[in-house]
C-alpha cells in the first residue's frame, strides 16, 4: 500500500499548502454549563502564533532555561503560582467579549477580564476558555490566497 492509498472508503486527496494558514485570533461560542448548548456569547483570544501570546511563551520559557542554567535544577512552583502564570496567560490573550451581566452588556478590559477569570462562581466560563486555548485547529483557517 502507497501512502496515497488509505484502507477507509473515504478517496484522500492532495493538500495544498496555499489553502490553509495561521489565524490570530479565534472567537469561542461559550456553551450553556447546564445543557452544552452553544450561546450568542462569545469571547475572542489570540492564537499560539500571534505575536504577543508568542511572546510570552517564549518569555516563560526563556525564564525557565535562564534558572536551569543558574541552578542545574528545574524550578518547581507552587500550584497557587501556576494558576496566577495561567490566569496571566489568559487574560493577555483574550482580546474582546460579547457578554452580558444583570441583562447588560459587560464591557470588556484586561481587568474585567481578570475578575471573571478569577471568579470562583465562574470557573465553567476560565475551563472553556482554557480549553479553546489548547484546540490548536481552531486557529487554522482558509487562506485567502486560494
Amino acid at each position: 500500500m502507497t501512502p496515497a492509498q488509505s484502507t477507509s472508503n473515504v478517496a484522500a486527496e492532495a493538500i495544498d499548502l496555499d489553502q490553509f494558514e495561521d489565524v490570530q485570533i479565534s472567537t469561542v461560542v461559550l456553551k450553556n454549563p447546564t445543557t452544552g448548548a452553544p450561546t450568542t456569547s462569545t469571547i475572542s483570544i489570540m492564537g499560539p502564533e500571534h505575536p504577543a501570546r508568542k511572546k510570552i511563551t517564549l518569555d516563560r520559557a526563556r525564564k525557565n532555561r535562564t534558572e536551569f542554567q543558574r541552578t542545574g535544577k528545574v524550578a518547581v512552583t507552587d500550584p497557587l503560582d501556576d494558576i496566577d502564570s495561567d490566569t496571566d496567560m489568559m487574560v493577555a490573550c483574550t482580546t474582546d467579549w460579547t457578554l452580558q451581566e444583570a441583562g447588560a452588556p459587560l464591557p470588556f478590559s484586561p481587568e474585567a477580564a481578570r475578575v471573571l477569570y478569577t471568579d470562583p462562581k465562574r470557573q465553567w466560563l476560565r475551563a472553556q476558555v482554557r480549553k479553546a486555548m489548547e484546540e490548536t485547529d481552531r486557529f487554522i483557517g482558509n487562506s485567502t490566497k486560494a
